[in-house]
């Protein structure tokens, strides 16, 4: 091919540089390559835990080819330019999977300062030693890579390590070696996360000497004692993450000025006190989070020269007084969260300031005042929760409602007036979560049918009476899935139209008519206290995702379909009490039971118990109390480890409870009611020995029995799945319905049966329980002395039946016993005369012709008083006044569940104790 000059003068210029360039130039100039013996080590690891499968996306090992000599080219690889040894090794995220050891061909890579194998799993594989033999490393990053067990101390020899990156290891430990040999020997370090590691210790002092420090994570490292507030003083420290600590107390200190703290993370931790003044020192904070720990006292204004702040949580503490007006300086804040406090004051209006705001929360607080109008301002607003406050005023919708950005609103359980709605044009497109509970509402807001996004709507507890308008049926509503109209005055409720709806709520109204059916969809159904009438149709039967179905205190009749045994598979909570159905009880489909919670009270349901109950597994709560069963006592189901209340009284079960099969029968059980039926033979002694869930206190025992499953498809509605278990018993005499039950309650009731024999010894084994009732039975004998050692026991009657002997005066040590009942026995002798025993009256004691002493007008002839408990300070008058308000503090005889009016039972029995001690005290000095 001839060239032309143009191209001859190409050629030319491009040798010249290479003819200038010297021989050491050339070489510098040429690609490095990297040596084979470690491009064959990265070949051989990526054979051994590389799985393409498992990816998505190409991945980093994916460009590493056999046939590509230059491993320094190769993607996630670095190599020194100079010798090219590898230097820095990024795996994260690729596909890596199976276990990892030393024998790793990873570890002949002995020049590596960079080594990152994030975001893989190593299948619960410990951390190999050879780890440290990569003696060069300064950056180790193992985060989210499923290793388990004790960090070796072959990673403590990586002295020249800056960054140490172990997160989400859950089960990873830093035991032995501990944390403070770690930073005592890692004193390079500048980065230190060892965030849901297993520490289990306070943090060391030690800490506080690494002056590199910039950042450090222990989130959810199981961290106890006192933080060390000087480690808040590093000079270079800008990010501390201690969250999910909550044995970790500590409190924040005096900071400094100019402080380079960027972000601080103490949620859920036990930190305490209050909030320095000094708070304002820490100009370079952009995220504050101190959620759910025990800081109280004023919010200090001089929060207001975080000017940095764009996110800052101060939820669920104690925090009082007024929220400062400085805070309208943050205009950098996209997140403000100052729920569950003890707020008060009007919300500051200089909020409105916040115009970068996504995100607001000021529920659970005791705010007062009206909502400020002009809250429209914030145009960035896509949550606004103002719930559970005093706000009062005009609830101005039209004005609230301008937010075109809003995804989330929850106005409810405030004090408004009344509401003023926008037109019914109004929409907002990404209006998805509505709250306007106990907030005033008279009728079903209009905007509500131009609300095509809606799913979830809250509109309980208000005045909305009538049927519901056609409207508000809209199929522009069709996303909803959670709707709650419950406690209003709604009518008529026939149209469901919702093709996703999930949770349906309309307890309490004055629906009227047949049973509504609701869409497939559904999995919570609840139409309790309603008017219903007319029986259960079948179509009931369709709802193949229901999970719950609460069709209580209507007034259906029929009987129950047997077709509802076939939504056995997610059926979890069946409560159909309180109506007028008859038949039996469904058999459930192939033996397949989710259930945990059966309420089928107050009917006329008839046969035996449905031996496929005992294929409830999960089975905590059952009663078939008020109708017309005719069985034996069930011990076969006696294997539902899970079962804590068992109510059959007022049936017509009968014969003896006999002797278990097997050990350990009901091991769980707490609540037994037996009452009212035919059982007959001697009480059931063998079980009293197995029921071991009440002779052990329970610490969690402090709110109420409630069961709670809650599907992924409701995760966003925190209690769509909670509900709470109701009964009614004998209390003191009297039948009680409780829609709530404390959790610490164990009661037995065997009362009116034709039970014979003594009262077992093993009774006194269940020191947990707080009612126990025999009465009206054929028990004889004497009162068993082991009862005294029912020291929670709250309401014993042992009235009607053939008792005989002495009351034990060991009984005087339960001294939270606030109802007694022993009437109609043959009980002879003095009755005690000591703690709860001096508020019992008459009646307690009646019908038995040998008892003598106060409060009976029968004297005894030998004065013999129980002996008082010990005194230690205090006086006689003053310790039996405590016994008796701890007896009748304690809630459980005079309520079940909080609600009933007490004081002034309290102060007449109190009166009536007083005068009576001062009556003995008389006869005992003329006695004298």
């Amino acid at each position: 091919m001839k060239r032309t000059p143009f191209d001859l003068l190409v050629i030319f210029l491009a040798i010249i540089p290479l003819h200038l360039a010297s021989p050491e130039t050339l070489l510098s100039a040429s690609p490095t390559k990297c040596h084979e013996q470690e491009r064959s080590a990265l070949l051989e690891f990526k054979q051994s835990l590389f799985h393409p499968e498992l990816c998505n996306d190409l991945s980093k090992p994916e460009s590493w080819k056999v046939e590509d000599g230059d491993c320094c080219s190769w993607e996630g690889v670095e190599c020194d330019e100079g010798t090219g040894y590898v230097t820095g090794l990024d795996l994260s995220q690729s596909c890596l999977y199976g276990p990892i050891n030393s024998k790793a061909s990873l570890f002949r890579l002995t020049h590596l300062q960079s080594l990152n194998l994030a975001f893989n799993d190593f299948n619960d594989s410990q951390i190999p030693s050879a780890i440290g033999d990569l003696v060069e490393l300064t950056s180790l990053n193992l985060s989210l890579s499923s290793f388990e067990g004790q960090i070796p101390s072959q990673v403590l020899k990586l002295t020249n390590l800056t960054s140490l990156d172990l997160f989400r290891n859950y089960r990873l430990k830093l035991r032995n070696p501990g944390m403070e040999t770690m930073v005592q020997l890692l004193t390079k370090l500048e980065h230190l996360d060892l965030g849901f590691s297993d520490v289990s210790t306070p943090v060391p002092d030690a800490v506080a000497n690494l002056s590199s420090l910039t950042s450090l994570g222990l989130r959810g490292c199981n961290l106890q004692g006192t933080f060390p507030t000087t480690i808040f003083e590093l000079p270079r420290l800008q990010l501390l993450d201690l969250g999910f600590n909550p044995k970790l107390s500590g409190h924040l200190p005096e900071f400094h000025l100019h402080s380079p703290i960027k972000s601080l993370n103490l949620w859920r931790t036990n930190f305490s006190g209050s909030l320095p003044t000094s708070l304002g020192n820490l100009a370079f904070l952009s995220e504050f989070d101190i959620s759910h720990s025990n800081f109280l006292g004023n919010i200090p204004s001089s929060i207001g020269n975080l000017t940095q702040l764009t996110m800052l949580n101060f939820k669920d503490n104690k925090l009082s007084g007024e929220i400062p007006s400085s805070m309208g300086k943050l205009v950098e804040l996209s997140y403000l969260d100052l729920s569950l406090n003890l707020l008060s004051g009007q919300i500051p209006t200089s909020l409105i300031n916040l115009t970068r705001l996504n995100y607001l929360n000021l529920s659970f607080n005791i705010l007062t005042g009206p909502i400020p109008e002009n809250i429209s301002n914030l145009e960035s607003l896509d949550t606004l929760y103002l719930q559970s406050n005093n706000l009062n005023g005009i609830l101005r919708l039209d004005v609230i409602l301008k937010l075109q950005d809003l995804d989330s609103l929850l106005l409810s359980f405030n004090e408004f007036s009344s509401v003023i709605e926008p037109n019914m044009n109004a929409s907002l497109p990404n209006l998805s979560t509505l709250g306007l509970a106990s907030s005033n509402v008279r009728e079903f807001p209009i905007f509500l049918s131009s609300q095509s996004g809606l799913r979830w709507l809250d509109l309980s507890q208000n005045s909305i009476y009538g049927p519901t308008p056609p409207r508000f049926f809209n199929v522009g509503m069709s996303q909803l899935e959670f709707l709650n109209l419950s406690r209003n005055l709604i009518t008529n409720f026939t149209a469901l139209k919702w093709p996703i709806l999930v949770r349906l709520d309309l307890r309490y109204n004055d629906i009227q008519g047949l049973l509504p059916i609701p869409p497939k969809s559904i999995e919570y159904y609840l139409i309790s206290n309603n008017k219903l009438s007319g029986e259960i149709s079948q179509e009931v039967c369709q709802l193949s995702s229901i999970g719950m179905l609460d069709f209580s205190k209507n007034k259906l009749s029929g009987i129950i379909p047997p077709c509802l045994g076939n939504l056995s598979k997610t059926l979890f909570v069946l409560s159909l009490n309180g109506n007028d159905l008859y038949g039996r009880f469904p058999q459930l489909q192939n033996n397949v039971c989710s259930l945990f919670m059966i309420d089928v009270s107050d009917n006329q349901l008839q046969g035996s118990l449905p031996r496929g109950l005992a294929n409830c597994s999960d089975l905590v709560f059952l009663n078939f109390g008020y109708n017309q069963i005719v069985d034996t006592f069930p011990s076969w189901m006696g294997s539902l480890s899970y079962l804590k209340v068992l109510i059959l009284h007022s049936n017509q079960f009968h014969g003896a409870i006999v002797k278990p099969e097997a050990h350990h029968q009901f091991p769980n059980l707490r609540i037994v009611d037996l009452s009212t039926n035919n059982f007959s033979g001697s009480l059931p002694f063998e079980y009293f020995d197995m029921w071991s869930a009440m002779k052990i206190h329970h610490t969690n025992d402090d709110g109420y029995y409630y069961g709670s499953v809650v599907p992924p498809r409701l995760s966003f509605a925190l209690e769509a799945g909670k509900y709470d278990y109701s009964m009614t018993i004998i209390n003191k005499g009297i039948s009680t319905e409780y829609q709530r039950i404390l959790a610490y309650l164990n009661l037995i009731d065997l009362s009116s049966n034709n039970f014979n024999g003594v009262i077992p010894n093993s009774v006194g084994s269940l020191t947990e329980l707080r009612i126990l009732n025999l009465s009206n039975n054929a028990l004889t004998g004497s009162i068993p002395l082991s009862l005294a050692n029912l020291t929670e026991l709250e309401s014993l009657d042992l009235s009607s039946n053939k008792l005989s002997g002495m009351i034990p005066p060991a009984l005087a040590r339960l001294t939270f016993l606030a109802f007694f009942n022993v009437s109609d026995n043959h009980l002879f002798g003095p009755i005690p005369q000591a703690n709860q025993f001096d508020t019992f009256e008459n009646n307690s004691y009646e019908g038995n012709l040998g008892l003598c002493g106060v409060p009976l007008t029968k004297k005894c002839g030998n004065p013999v008083e129980a002996p008082s408990a010990p005194l230690s300070g205090a006086s006689a008058e003053e310790l039996n006044w405590k016994i008796v308000l701890m007896g009748f503090g304690s809630g459980l005889v005079i309520g079940v569940v909080m609600g009933l009016n007490t004081t002034s039972k309290i102060e007449r029995r109190f009166l009536r104790f007083y005068r009576g001690w001062q009556r003995r005290r008389m006869h005992q000095i003329r006695f004298v």
